[in-house]
């Protein structure tokens, strides 16, 4: 490997610990000055109203919140630092564990429909660039306008009465049946399942920008010198295509992989609720209907690492990619 690429690599790990940093301030700050009290969350707004303002102080003293600010930063940091990511009041179990307990689900959903967006937009992207000025052309990106403009909880909404209420072909909700098989084959199979109508719905919502990068990507470097000098040593149109034109249109498209990973996790929010899919998206919008900030503050974080992460592999890819990139 290009040592240029492992002290570039090397630098980028070294500055994850100050960005985290960061954003843990921020998430702090936004859950600290949300008008919502973690105390009326977690007793319910009718025993708050009943309590003594004696009481009250205990419930607040147990929780931590009568404490400064910065107090209970500095805290919550130092108990993240040591493992230890916060307790769950209405899931009554630690953060971090409720967290890895629906981090594979999410995982599953989250890098079938990936990996379903990028196959599928690069596809209809290749077929695009070459046909440029086309019919075909022309349906393709007018139904690409169509999808980007289409709100996920839409799509999701509009799959889910086709194909589950009307055809009943697919499962409406779940990760597995209320019966599911013991049999680990079939246990697998209705897993699969389930897992076709909401990995689909996320897949195509970010078809569009896989679409759309690689589309451009390719009409550009068809205009380029190499690509006439492909031409000219008698090579045809697919080995130009496939040989030259998208070789060097990756660099983009991978770039885009990387950028696109938030507005997956952010995706996989709406079509885990929708289908009531057991993963980390649906584990945040149950917290914030409970304002279980501790529990909101550790999957952001988290997810905020996810994210770092990705792009940190995106890089990696675009230099594996194309030798021409060098990092200093």
């Amino acid at each position: 490997m290009d040592r240029s690429l492992v002290r570039y690599a090397t630098k980028r790990i070294m500055q994850i610990p100050p960005l985290l940093l960061g954003i843990s301030i921020l998430t702090f700050l936004i859950f600290y000055l949300s008008p919502v009290n973690p105390t009326v969350a977690y007793l319910g707004l009718v025993t708050v109203q009943k309590m003594s303002p004696e009481d009250l102080d205990r419930v607040e003293e147990q929780l931590g919140l009568n404490q400064p600010a910065h107090v209970r930063y500095i805290g919550w940091l130092e108990r993240i630092a040591h493992g230890d990511w916060g307790y769950s009041h209405i899931k009554k179990r630690p953060v971090l564990d409720v967290i890895m307990e629906r981090f594979p689900a999410t995982l599953l959903l989250t890098i079938t429909g990936y990996s379903l967006s990028a196959l599928l937009g690069m596809m209809l992207g290749v077929i695009s660039s070459v046909r440029a000025g086309s019919r075909i052309d022309s349906i393709l990106n007018g139904l690409n306008y169509i999808i980007y403009s289409t709100p996920t909880f839409l799509l999701a909404l509009l799959a889910m009465l086709v194909f589950s209420v009307w055809l009943g072909w697919l499962p409406s909700s779940r990760m597995l049946s209320v019966n599911a098989p013991t049999s680990s084959w079939l246990l697998m199979q209705d897993r699969i399942h389930h897992l076709i109508l909401p990995a689909s719905v996320l897949a195509v919502g970010h078809m569009a920008v896989f679409y759309t990068y690689i589309r451009s990507s390719i009409i550009e470097a068809m205009q380029e010198d190499y690509i006439i000098t492909a031409r000219a040593k008698g090579l045809n149109e697919v080995e130009v295509v496939l040989g030259h034109a998208i070789r060097n249109s990756l660099l983009p498209f991978i770039t885009q992989m990387g950028l696109s990973v938030p507005l997956l996790i952010g995706g996989s929010v709406v079509v885990e609720s929708i289908f009531a899919w057991p993963g980390i998206g649906k584990l945040t919008y149950d917290a914030a209907l409970r304002a279980d900030y501790m529990l909101l503050m550790g999957i952001t974080l988290f997810s905020s690492l996810l994210v770092i992460l990705g792009n940190l592999l995106a890089d990696m890819a675009c230099a594996l990619t194309d030798p021409r990139v060098r990092y200093d």
